[in-house]
């Protein structure tokens, strides 16, 4: 066949009876499907099938993949994920073996209909929709529909003998409208939480009393910071979990937040833009 005579018929393919949209179908990727309308890429794996789980860290870009405590992070299938985020194989026990574990990607798709705890539907009404997209929700959190808002709690160990987590809530179809977390550290079976209200501005970074742990000589204390702007229909905040150290030499001291000794932290929780959800009241 002549080369005219093969683009002829190419073109016939492209523009003729199945048309460029069923030539995109015919070469779009088949996704992973995770259960909760979230989507990963083929040969990923889905990291939680929870209803109304986060975007972000959502699909490891390993096959088959080993969940790490640390959510954030994962390990091929061979290996267990250790202490500081490493992944270690089941036949060598030596502390120093193993690699760094690999840090998990944002959601390859996401479904136009998904369940916030009410059954499926479109995204744009759930007030759970734009928290998880546009705050930026990791997939160690959760968003459930709520009388006036929506609630969301976070739960992700950093070592195996801490864990630290958040729950808040927005209401903006409150009257006033408000916003309100608990966070909360478990260091050794030992839980300490810190929590408030709000309903105007508010920028705090407080520690949580008790939530202590050692790091070499330092003793470290879990904080968390928050910013946020509540009024009427209108949120912004950021959510992070990290931690504060006093370390001495001699007669001086230094206050030193989130070392890059622990590059496991801060842990965001929330960090979105100003949004206005007055069209959900």
């Amino acid at each position: 066949m002549k080369p005219i005579a093969i683009l002829s018929c190419a073109l016939l393919f492209t523009f003729g009876g199945c048309g460029i949209g069923c030539v995109n179908a015919m070469i779009a990727p088949i996704t992973q499907d995770c259960g909760n309308g979230i989507s990963c890429a083929p040969r990923q794996t889905c990291m939680s099938n929870a209803t109304g789980a986060g975007l972000v860290y959502a699909c490891s870009p390993l096959y088959r993949a080993v969940r790490c405590m640390d959510a954030r992070f994962s390990c091929p299938t061979s290996y267990t994920c250790a202490e500081n985020s490493r992944c270690v194989s089941a036949e060598v026990n030596a502390e120093e073996a193993g690699f760094n574990a690999v840090l998990n990607l944002d959601a390859f798709h996401v479904a136009e209909y998904r369940d916030f705890g009410a059954g499926l539907r479109p995204t744009s009404l759930s007030i759970c929709g734009p928290i998880t997209s546009l705050f930026r929700l990791p997939n160690f959190c959760t968003c459930k529909d709520a009388s006036l808002g929506g609630e969301l709690g976070c739960t992700v160990g950093l070592q195996n003998y801490i864990s630290i987590g958040a729950t808040a809530w927005f209401r903006p179809c409150d009257s006033p409208a408000n916003f309100g977390y608990r966070a909360w550290a478990s260091i050794l079976g030992t839980s300490r939480s810190i929590g408030n209200t709000w309903s105007t501005s508010f920028s705090i970074t407080r520690p949580i009393p008790g939530a202590s742990f050692e790091i070499g000589r330092s003793n470290v204390g879990a904080r968390v910071e928050l910013t946020g702007d509540v009024s009427r229909f209108i949120l912004s905040t950021r959510v992070a979990i990290g931690v504060c150290a006093t370390l001495a030499a001699g007669p001086f001291t230094l206050q030193m937040c989130n070392p890059t000794a622990l590059p496991w932290l801060p842990v965001t929780i929330l960090n979105g833009p100003r949004v206005d959800f007055s069209r959900f009241c």
